[in-house]
């Protein structure tokens, strides 16, 4: 079966996402485990990829994995954390050439799968604790990614948005670590938050290329068969409606102020209604067809940008805007209005422009190793839906579903955050 996605159960709570294809010059690997967001161990789940993609048992140096990954014909590892609503995403995943490139014929993705599974099943440990060395080598860099985060104003901004929105719950931490949890991390409680993640994540296996997906799949579940697995029960708590809008005004040296709102859903089945929110969030700020970008925008210059975003996983819609100070008031009413415009006047012109732009993007995801694999990723908590079953239930998505929803959409927070003018250095 060559270009079409595939899923494989290969144990509870864990199943393998293939797009098997001769069509590309490199293949991708990737396991993505899915924990409970928690105080207590999201700075540690945010270095864990970090220091499993360093050494192992098998190639116990750097200088050694280095070399194992050269033989690989130069692949490339890529170590990430991130968070889906209440719980928190640690992806390891290598890039190397597909196989028919090989130069004695051998089956090169299989051969990298089989190293990232080593990494994974067979970590550097000593004494019940991975080797201090390596954690704190790898702390440096986490913090360092923590810090750096301020450099990107826009992102800073929208997670300080959230960070307010969901002020006390699980959401409002962030999947990269803070600074002070990252140095309380030691060797052993990494290693307890590793085996943790091993016995009760939920597990998604991702293969793109032209190796056969099934020879990976038993890999995999020889590698989980001795594992004492007992699945966590993964939970996100949603809040449908904003009972009071938040107000949160903070001050940087930079020239160009950001405004971002927070508006919670009122969805009452994000299950089956999913589709109808994004068609909205689309219609409202998703592109160049919508209201933020040609009224807010364009017509009236309030903003630099202004588009809004469709968070499926918590339930809630961001609205992101580089302004000038003067005009956060201004900008501000105006969204607002551009959202009862979606309620009220919203035209079937506005929807089919909504509509093409999604079928072009959705017809674009198969075009790339990373697209697909970005899609695989994206469905790591849902039931699997392919790029064209998406498409379809996107077409059948009506003008008055659209209004209906953004009835619903309440505003919770908003977070600004103005420029002095005196960029820093």
């Amino acid at each position: 079966m060559k270009d079409e996605f595939r899923t494989i159960e290969i144990a509870p709570a864990v199943r393998l996402c293939s797009y098997e294809t001769d069509r590309f010059t490199t293949g991708i690997v990737t396991v993505r485990f899915t924990v409970p967001l928690t105080e207590e161990r999201y700075c540690e789940n945010a270095m864990l990829p970090l220091v499993l993609t360093r050494s192992n048992e098998d190639y116990p140096t750097l200088i050694e994995l280095t070399k194992r990954i050269a033989d690989l014909y130069g692949a490339h590892l890529v170590p990430m954390s991130g968070k889906r609503g209440d719980t928190q995403e640690i992806t390891l995943g290598i890039t190397t050439i597909d196989n028919k490139f090989a130069l004695e014929g051998e089956d090169i993705l299989l051969d990298a799968a089989k190293f990232l599974f080593s990494l994974i099943f067979r970590p550097n440990v000593s004494d019940g604790a991975f080797l201090d060395t390596e954690v704190e080598q790898e702390r440096r860099i986490a913090i360092e990614r923590v810090i750096n985060e301020l450099n990107d104003k826009r992102h800073y901004a929208a997670k300080r948005m959230k960070e307010e929105m969901f002020a006390g719950e699980a959401y409002a931490l962030n999947s990269q670590g803070s600074v002070e949890g990252l140095q309380k991390v030691t060797s052993k409680s990494l290693y307890e938050a590793y085996l943790e993640m091993i016995k009760g994540a939920a597990i998604q296996i991702n293969v793109v290329g032209s190796s056969d997906t099934k020879r990976i799949a038993d890999l995999f579940e020889s590698c989980i068969a001795d594992v004492e697995r007992e699945p966590a029960i993964l939970f996100t708590s949603v809040l449908s409606e904003a009972e009071t809008v938040k107000r949160v005004v903070e001050e940087l040296p930079v020239n160009q102020g950001k405004l971002v709102m927070g508006f919670r859903l009122g969805a009452t089945d994000m299950e089956t209604e999913y589709e109808k929110y994004k068609i909205m969030c689309d219609v409202f700020g998703g592109g160049v067809h919508s209201r933020l970008f040609n009224v807010v925008r364009e017509e009236m210059s309030l903003c630099y940008y202004c588009s809004s975003r469709c968070i499926r996983d918590k339930e809630f819609m961001m609205v992101q805007s580089g302004i000038e100070n003067e005009n956060a008031e201004v900008a501000e009413k105006e969204i607002l209005n551009q959202l009862q415009y979606v309620v009220n006047d919203l035209t079937e012109d506005d929807l089919e422009k909504s509509k093409l732009s999604m079928k072009d993007m959705l017809a674009t995801v198969c075009d790339t190793p990373d697209d697909i694999m970005g899609w695989m990723l994206s469905q790591a908590q849902e039931e699997f839906v392919t790029p064209e079953e998406h498409l379809e239930k996107l077409m059948a998505v009506t003008l008055e579903d659209v209004r209906s929803v953004a009835a619903a959409v309440t505003l919770d927070t908003v977070y600004l955050l103005k420029g002095t003018g005196e960029v820093q250095s």
